[in-house]
């Protein structure tokens, strides 16, 4: 006799308004972080900098991002995500506002500056993946994550559209004001009415979802031990989890970082059109990722195996960055690229019900600490995509080695992860 699933319980009071202060904290984080792409072109012109000076002030915050996701993800774990997420954003807003006197004081304390804007902005995921685990049912957190990622690109096109015309009109020093200024708006708002955990905690916080799932007799939180360094390294759904986060940003940051430049060297298109064209694989990410979050858990409402579903929505999106890349490798029109990458970024979307739910399945009290390992193995393996890329280059001259490479890492982490993926609660 089967049983029969039971309804997933409406939504917490005050979720929604979480869900959507976290959708703005992301915007505000992307906005932020790319803006300096865009303002670095006037800020060099005004200082005399070199191409290696320009790439020293860009890379500076990728430096700092890598050192606080594993003590941002432990805090808000262990303490609550709302002071975790909200003094992230308000420091990185205020570094923001401070970036244009950090540049006049000199190169070394605009580094220092970046380098700061980049711990600050850390705690993002950690802390964010930490309240959802504590506010967001099991069955709806995949529209969640869905939501808060295409933040990821929002932020992104609005940078890379408003910053232009801001420095136009006003200055590039404006531009970092009027930003910052929005993420301390943020903090108020949140400082006042953010809460790390609902007022009324809800049944699925006191068992594991699989058990709640089946009508199974709640299991003691006790069972499950504690998220370690050794348990990660004994277990394989971290590995599937940190595999696929690595390999999904080794094809991201190729595509942020070198397609302008590709369909500019290969393709013939001048740099503004260049820039225009790199806009639409993001925006394609800004309309899927909540859209396939509501699909992973529109399957899950209708029944269907919640790993089956996350390994085949995952090896769906894996299968379509390897299939662009290698495309890519044979085409040779402009109007073709650009499609093919736009319907990649679409499937690698389906992410959202994949691996980038996943922590919260195996550790739902641990998330944020999980999402800040893995965040930050993925943070390494973006330097090296872009480094890596480069270097292929540079020694072979072709475009196609680089797309093969990353073909191929796509490919690996579909297999580690269909292999090694799993949905049961591992740890507490």
């Amino acid at each position: 006799m089967s049983l029969s699933r039971p309804a997933v319980p409406m939504p917490l009071p005050g979720s929604r308004w979480l869900i959507l202060m976290t959708v703005v904290a992301v915007y505000i984080c992307m906005i932020d972080r790319i803006a300096i792409s865009i303002a670095i072109i006037p800020m060099a012109a005004d200082n005399g900098w070199s191409p290696t000076v320009q790439g020293a002030v860009m890379s500076a915050f990728f430096l700092g991002y890598v050192t606080l996701q594993i003590p941002a993800g432990y805090l808000s774990d262990r303490y609550g995500g709302k002071w975790v997420l909200g003094l992230g954003v308000l420091f990185w807003s205020v570094f923001t506002i401070l970036t244009p006197a950090a540049a006049a004081l000199g190169l070394t304390m605009l580094l220092g500056c970046r380098f700061l804007m980049g711990v600050a902005e850390a705690v993002t995921w950690p802390s964010i993946y930490s309240l959802y685990s504590r506010w967001i049912h099991p069955d709806r957190r995949a529209s969640a994550v869905g939501l808060m990622n295409s933040g990821i690109a929002g932020g992104s096109v609005i940078a890379l559209i408003c910053t232009p015309w801001l420095i136009s009109v006003w200055s590039w020093q404006g531009a970092f004001y009027l930003y910052g200024v929005l993420g301390v708006a943020w903090f108020l708002v949140w400082a006042l009415r953010g809460r790390s955990s609902p007022d009324t905690v809800a049944s699925w916080h006191e068992a594991p979802e699989d058990a709640t799932a089946q009508g199974a007799e709640a299991v003691s939180p006790t069972r499950y031990p504690k998220l370690t360094i050794a348990g990660m390294l004994r277990s394989r759904a971290v590995w599937a989890i940190a595999v696929a986060h690595i390999a999904i940003n080794w094809s991201l940051y190729l595509v942020l970082s070198w397609f302008p430049t590709f369909v500019n060297r290969e393709m013939g298109a001048d740099l503004q059109l260049a820039g225009l064209l790199a806009l639409a694989p993001t925006t394609m990410s800004l309309i899927m990722a909540p859209l396939a979050g509501r699909l992973f858990d529109g399957l899950i409402a209708r029944g269907m195996n919640r790993l089956a579903v996350r390994r085949v929505l995952q090896s769906l999106a894996f299968a379509g960055i390897a299939i662009a890349m290698l495309l890519l490798t044979v085409g040779d029109s402009l109007i073709f690229s650009v499609t093919i990458i736009t319907v990649s970024n679409a499937l690698t979307a389906l992410s959202v019900g994949g691996f980038a739910t996943n922590h919260l399945d195996i550790a739902p009290n641990q998330s944020g600490l999980l999402m800040g390992v893995t965040n930050t193995l993925a943070a390494l393996a973006s330097s090296a995509s872009v480094f890596v890329s480069g270097w292929i280059l540079d020694i072979t001259g072709s475009w196609d080695a680089v797309f093969q490479t990353a073909a191929g890492v796509s490919v690996f982490g579909a297999v580690i992860y269909v292999r090694l993926a799993s949905c049961d609660r591992e740890f507490d």
